[in-house]
């Protein structure tokens, strides 16, 4: 009953988070129509100022919260403290299983054996999720063909040597694909942030223009697969997948803000990421239907929309009470989703 409950929760805040970022976004665009030529001197100093609250909309940069282990330790509290609560608990076990095992020799052999199982179960696992890797790397160059489908990764298994029944490996179908590629995407994308801002630590000049050229950047790799992608999408939108997909969009949402050098510990945290999670998705969605040469009408929409949520965060800033209403909301969604999925923000 409780997995059906959190299954709920998370479908419930992929409905959530969109509708309330299209009428803020509708909201920021009325106020700045009728107030074009006053708030025209206003905007152009907003944009140097991805704000880090409803009072202050400057980033903070303190030496002493450049240091990555000292980012965001308010944040990373619970975490931590659910991380000690499960290793303490797993000492615990082992030591209880290593007590039992001593008291006596026949279950300390038994307990031994059963350790060596459960080793050569890791290395089995760890062979068959290379396998996983190599086949679904190849099936990548069928997708343009045959899309995100089981067929592609037949193919992909038959190009590594390996018989088409191992399909079999992927219970997913075509998502197993997906899901793949967007990892793999996100991994380049963070590896590239890690490079420009020495792992986080380097302060950023244009945090919003930082923005804007990351989520560029991500989709830009989706520009070859454009024809598929609505597929893609179908597999994503699936009820079964959805623990997955959502993961796998708030650990980027989150990689790209902290990169951008977002080092802010109050409630405006949750409310950023939940806002570009919102423009990323609008954006998505343009790019299938931008015909435009190098889909510069894209790129266009995605600064418009990033520059109506600074603006739109300034108009909120002056009225605390909707402020306070809006970003509740929004952290409680956020923490919701991250919990139900058990993500932590500790990064290697």
């Amino acid at each position: 009953m409780a997995n059906v409950r959190c299954l709920q929760k998370v479908l419930r805040l992929q409905k959530f988070v969109l509708p309330i970022n299209v009428q803020a976004c509708r909201l920021s665009s009325n106020v700045a129509s009728s107030n074009n030529h006053s708030n025209s001197t206003l905007k152009r100093a907003q944009v140097k100022k991805w704000s880090t609250g409803a009072a202050t909309l400057t980033r903070n940069y303190t030496k002493d919260s450049d240091k990555l282990e000292d980012f965001r330790a308010r944040e990373e509290q619970r975490e931590r403290e659910r991380d000690a609560a499960d290793q303490k608990t797993q000492t615990e076990a082992n030591a209880k299983g290593t007590a039992g095992a001593g008291g006596l020799g026949a279950d300390a052999g038994e307990y031994g054996e059963q350790r060596q199982q459960s080793a050569e179960q890791s290395e089995k696992n760890a062979k068959v999720d290379d396998i996983r890797r190599k086949i679904l790397d190849a099936a990548m160059e069928h997708v343009p063909q045959h899309g995100w489908s089981k067929q592609a990764i037949v193919l992909g298994a038959e190009s590594c040597g390996y018989p088409g029944v191992v399909h079999g490996m992927f219970p997913e179908g075509g998502f197993a694909l997906v899901s793949h590629f967007n990892g793999q995407c996100n991994a380049k994308l963070v590896e590239y942030l890690q490079h420009k801002t020495d792992n986080g630590q380097k302060e950023v000049a244009d945090p919003l223009g930082f923005l804007v050229q990351a989520v560029r950047q991500r989709f830009e790799m989706i520009v070859p697969y454009k024809k598929q992608w609505p597929q893609a999408m179908a597999l994503i939108a699936q009820p079964q997948h959805a623990s997955t997909a959502l993961a796998q969009v708030l650990t980027l949402v989150d990689d790209i803000c902290y990169y951008s050098g977002d080092r802010s510990v109050d409630f405006g945290w949750y409310t950023r990421r939940v806002g570009l999670a919102t423009i990323m998705k609008m954006t998505e969605l343009y790019l299938l239907q931008d015909t435009s040469p190098r889909h510069v009408q894209t790129w266009e929409f995605l600064k418009n929309r990033m520059d109506e949520a600074v603006q739109l965060q300034m108009t909120l800033a002056q009225t605390d009470g909707v402020t306070q209403k809006v970003q509740r909301s929004f952290n409680s969604a956020f923490i919701t989703a991250r919990n139900i999925l058990g993500l932590g923000y500790n990064r290697d």
